[in-house]
């Protein structure tokens, strides 16, 4: 009975009051119409709708989908450098190989013919800025190592491939290609075949070019070439030919020389040796029935077997020596000499 008494006070207080709780803050009316049925009014929807009550939770929803990819993020520390591997030696010479290939597409010229590095359609810093053609038009400040006359270039020669040459750039109007000194003795020239035909020896002093780059220089048949030497009395002599070509090593490079002028009292010494082959000491390519380049300790266009011998001994004074024979059984022993040759004005 006290229950029922209860409730319909309850009742009364809240129908009393309605209008005045929409004007007071929810917690006081829940203070004031529900401090005697608390419970009662926490389990209505009266009190859990209310702007101070938040409902109860509902159930999660689906998962949204993905957002977008974030920036990357800083780049972490380099690492330790790690150990030097090997040089692969084929793919050196495979590049150093194509290079060439491209140098000689670029310039399209034997060498010694004319090209300029200026007019190259491509240029390669690691090789074709160093080649010249040959001595022709080479430039004194482009040398990879200079004297007072000239200088160590890097040259195509086809079938040869690239070669340091020595260029004379200051003699009668430079351009010369040396092709062989002696100036000291310090490299012997009494050596076969195969050095002969390859070349040795160090261009800034004693060397030969060898014979297969003089005939692939040479063989348009458009070349002049010169001879200084000095006898050990120290007269200069000078030899100047206006036509000189190497055969091919079909043949044992065989010379062509003519058209002399010069001011040795002996004359023409190397008209004697036109037209004869190459012969060392392992290789006799000459028609007698000794070994010259063996007799005379030298190697030569021997023909039975000199009227000039510029690669014998530098050391000697007899058949075997560094000399000319003036024709009168006498030999006129020198202590330089130097041969060049380069392309012949107006072609």
């Amino acid at each position: 009975m006290e229950f029922f008494i209860s409730l319909l006070l309850c009742l009364i207080a809240f129908n009393t009051s309605l209008t005045w709780a929409t004007n007071v803050r929810t917690s006081n009316f829940k203070g004031i119409v529900c401090n005697q049925c608390q419970q009662w009014c926490e389990n209505t929807d009266l009190v859990a709708t209310g702007p101070m009550r938040q409902g109860k939770a509902g159930p999660q929803g689906p998962v949204g989908a993905p957002g977008d990819i974030g920036p990357p993020g800083r780049v972490g520390p380099v690492g330790p450098t790690g150990p030097q591997g090997e040089i692969n030696m084929t793919l050196v010479e495979q590049i150093l190989d194509r290079k060439i290939e491209e140098a000689l597409q670029v310039f399209n010229v034997s060498c010694c013919n004319g090209a300029k590095l200026e007019s190259a359609t491509a240029r390669n810093h690691s090789v074709v800025q160093k080649i010249t053609s040959s001595c022709d038009g080479a430039k004194l400040e482009s040398a990879l190592e200079r004297n007072d006359s000239g200088g160590v270039f890097q040259v195509i020669i086809p079938e040869v491939g690239v070669r340091n040459v020595f260029c004379d750039v200051i003699d009668d109007g430079g351009n010369w290609t040396i092709f062989q000194r002696r100036m000291n003795g310090n490299v012997d020239f009494f050596r076969g075949w195969d050095d002969y035909v390859n070349g040795f020896g160090d261009l800034r002093g004693d060397h030969w070019l060898g014979l297969e780059a003089m005939h692939q220089m040479t063989k348009r048949g458009n070349m002049e070439m010169k001879i200084k030497m000095i006898t050990r009395d120290g007269v200069y002599w000078v030899a100047k030919y206006s036509n000189f070509l190497i055969d091919p090593g079909s043949d044992n490079y065989r010379l062509h020389v003519s058209g002399y002028s010069g001011n040795a009292t002996v004359g023409d010494r190397l008209a004697y040796h036109d037209n004869q082959q190459f012969s060392t000491k392992d290789a006799d390519h000459e028609a007698s029935l000794g070994n010259c380049a063996s007799y005379c300790e030298g190697a030569w266009w021997y023909r039975s077997c000199y009227h000039s011998n510029l690669n014998g001994n530098f050391h000697k004074t007899d058949v075997k020596g560094f000399a000319l024979y003036d024709g009168s059984n006498i030999d006129l022993y020198l202590r330089f000499s130097e041969m060049k040759f380069r392309k012949r004005a107006g072609n």
